[in-house]
């Protein structure tokens, strides 16, 4: 019967049963009430023992229903059929059933009717007739089927347009907790979180690609608590080395069957994965990794839907977790570029040597902690706001920018240890050894930066040496003059002192000639004793002292000459005073020779004060007297070898006491104002 005739010529009944049909149909919310309303229905005004459904869309789905009784028939063997058919029925405007036998063996039959509607396939009817003996009203199944397959249609386009629908929720939540995220484990956690929400799975994980991609790095999430495996394992393996390989999406239903399953994940985590959808992440034309969601929900398996939703949302999350790796590689970076800065600051700021860079102009940009120290200077008073020039004499920042640019020291725009001088805040001139460098960028000077160490400890130490292979050389020639000199000078004053005491009727001029000559012999005698002394310094012996015995002990022996001279004594000696290793003899002299001057310096009396004390692990001994004072011309020479003030004076006195104090790896000090006393300090390391 030709299309037109079915849907013209419905008689009552089929009318009635037709709107029966289609009141339980728009009531039904759902396939399987669809089903539940309608088969039983079909079962009954067509007089057939049982009725089925099948649909292939949102998922394969298969509902009968049998008349009260009846053997139900073998379901896998209907599907089978089912699956077999629906893409084989042809695409007709009037409904036409197939008749199906359901085996070889069986005399039973299905006819299978193909919902339909502008040309898209929506499912089948199944009618279960057990012999050809009773037909059911095949015109009147056909009349439901047309009628039915255009309430699938409406159910189907609601369908489409629920999967559009949670495709774009899936995104936007994708997206949405994308944009909340921080750093790159953050990113995957809204990921794993979105993904699992958006197939109502129980798990997922993902697998990035090492640099290299050659292996995978796991991240995985089993609520409530998300994992990161450190273990890589190759790109190679598993499921997603598959996936990843081929570049194409997959369901897995049966998860632990696959040959290619990698079963670390649920060796180390206690989770067992049942199923799972895998999707290649690819951002534009880089492979990423692959995104796993495993085991859904409730114990079903994932749909083909599950499989497109997730792949609709998989290019965006690629280009997230490829942007997360690059702000986090770009992070790392810049930290640790600003580690480096403070550790180059650090170096800079700590370095003993003093680093001062300026621009081509001269203008200061850094002063370090070593510059301020050397030049006196604060940072803050010469960044930004003096010119370096000023930090040396005049012209001399000229002569060494000069050298810089010629080859002399180093090279051209370099200076390499080059002595020069610069200029202290308080116009002090230190000398120092400069290193300089000229800062290129593109070709165009941009800095100058200087290293410079400060030369007045070295010279100092230069002039201590000179002055000691002075001292030495002098020591040998005062050794030999006093043996070339004394046994003459013995002589001499033997024979001058017979001669004295036998002229005792002589005339009293000739006496007076040769007491000079025997005061002039003795003064000679006591200038050999200090010469040689000063020769055999290095014959000390020392042993365990107390300062506080030997002061007294010099107290005992000058105490007359004190009250001759009207000077008063004042002692503060440090009771708790330890012992040292010292030569006694040696500083006795030293003691003596000073507390003399001291007593020199004051001819119409004043006070005199001896003091001793600790001074952290030295030990110190300081005279200080109310005397004439010490002109600064003076003071510079006052400890050379025969250098003196006073007409009879050898000159060794001081000399002697200095070699005797840096014997014992000491110092020896003077402060002194004309007019006002001298303070001599002896700094001594204690050494028990």
């Amino acid at each position: 019967m030709p299309a037109q005739e079915w849907r013209d010529n419905i008689s009552g009944d089929e009318a009635v049963h037709l709107l029966e049909l289609a009141g339980r149909a728009v009531n039904s919310k759902s396939l399987p009430e669809l089903a539940a309303g309608v088969l039983p229905y079909l079962v009954k005004i067509l007089g057939v023992p049982a009725a089925f459904f099948y649909f292939a869309e949102p998922q394969t789905s298969l509902f009968s229903f049998l008349a009260e009784g009846l053997q139900s028939p073998v379901n896998p063997v209907i599907e089978a059929i089912c699956q077999d058919y629906f893409p084989r029925l042809p695409i007709r405007p009037d409904p036409q059933p197939v008749i199906v036998p359901l085996s070889p063996q069986e005399a039973a039959q299905t006819a299978l009717f193909l919902f339909q509607q502008e040309g898209e396939r929506m499912g089948l009817l199944g009618l279960w007739l057990p012999d050809n003996s009773r037909l059911p009203d095949l015109r009147l199944a056909g009349k439901a089927v047309s009628m039915l397959g255009r309430f699938l249609l409406q159910w189907h386009e609601r369908w489409q347009l629920e999967k559009k629908i949670a495709r774009l929720n899936a995104y936007f939540a994708v997206s949405s907790k994308i944009a909340k995220a921080m750093n790159l484990r953050d990113v995957i956690e809204a990921i794993l979180y979105s993904s699992m929400e958006a197939v109502t799975a129980e798990a997922a994980s993902v697998m990035l690609l090492d640099d290299r991609k050659e292996n995978f790095q796991f991240f995985g999430l089993v609520p409530p608590q998300p994992a990161m495996m450190n273990a890589k394992f190759s790109a190679q393996r598993g499921l997603a080395g598959k996936v990843l390989e081929s570049q194409q999406s997959e369901v897995i239903n049966e998860v632990q069957q696959d040959p290619c399953f990698y079963k670390r994940f649920d060796l180390e985590t206690g989770f067992r994965t049942r199923n799972m959808v895998a999707i290649p992440l690819v951002a534009g034309r880089e492979k990423v990794g692959v995104l796993e969601v495993l085991n859904k929900a409730g114990g079903e398996s994932f749909l083909e839907e599950d499989r497109l939703l997730l792949e609709s949302i998989a290019e965006e999350i690629a280009f997230a977790l490829h942007d997360a790796r690059l702000f986090e590689a770009k992070q790392a970076l810049i930290t640790e570029i600003e580690k480096m800065h403070q550790f180059q600051t650090k170096l800079i700021q700590t370095s003993q040597d003093g680093i001062i860079a300026s621009d081509p102009q001269g203008n200061v940009l850094i002063f370090n902690e070593g510059a301020e120290r050397i030049l006196g200077y604060q940072a803050e008073e010469v960044v930004g706001k003096m010119n370096v020039a000023r930090l040396y004499p005049p012209g001399v920042a000229q002569e060494v920018k000069a050298k810089i640019l010629g080859s002399e020291f180093g090279g051209i725009g370099r200076l390499q240890n080059y002595e020069t001088v610069a200029l202290s805040k308080t116009g002090e001139h230190i000398p120092i050894e400069l290193s300089a460098i000229l800062i290129y960028e593109k070709d165009n000077e941009v800095a100058t930066v200087g290293f410079f160490r400060d030369l007045r400890e070295r010279h100092q130490l230069q002039e201590k040496l000179l002055q000691s292979e002075r001292l030495a050389a002098l020591g040998h020639m005062a050794a030999h003059i006093s043996h070339e000199v004394k046994n003459p000078l013995v002589i001499i004053g033997g024979i001058a002192r017979q001669v004295l005491r036998s002229l005792a009727t002589e005339s009293q001029k000739n006496r007076e000639k040769l007491e000079i000559i025997v005061e002039e012999i003795r003064r000679l005698e006591y200038f050999l004793a200090e010469v040689g002394s000063f020769a055999k310094l290095s014959e000390m012996k020392k042993e365990a002292v107390n300062l506080n015995t030997l002061v007294r002990e010099l107290v005992l022996k000058l105490e007359p000459g004190l009250h001759e001279r009207n000077i008063t004594l004042s002692l503060q000696l440090d009771a708790e005073l330890p012992q040292g290793q010292f030569a006694p003899l040696h500083l006795s002299q030293v003691l003596l020779n000073i507390v003399k001057n001291s007593m020199e310096a004051m001819p119409h009396g004043g006070s005199l004060t001896l003091a001793t004390g600790c001074d952290g692990d030295s030990l110190f001994v300081q005279i200080k007297d109310t005397g004439e004072g010490i002109p600064p011309e003076i003071k510079e020479k006052i400890f050379l070898p025969f250098y003196s003030t006073k007409p009879r004076g050898s000159g060794l006195g001081l000399a002697i006491s200095k070699t005797i104090v840096e014997a014992h790896q000491g110092e020896i000090s003077i402060a002194s104002e004309p007019g006002k006393g001298t303070c001599v300090t002896i700094l001594l390391k204690a050494k028990l």
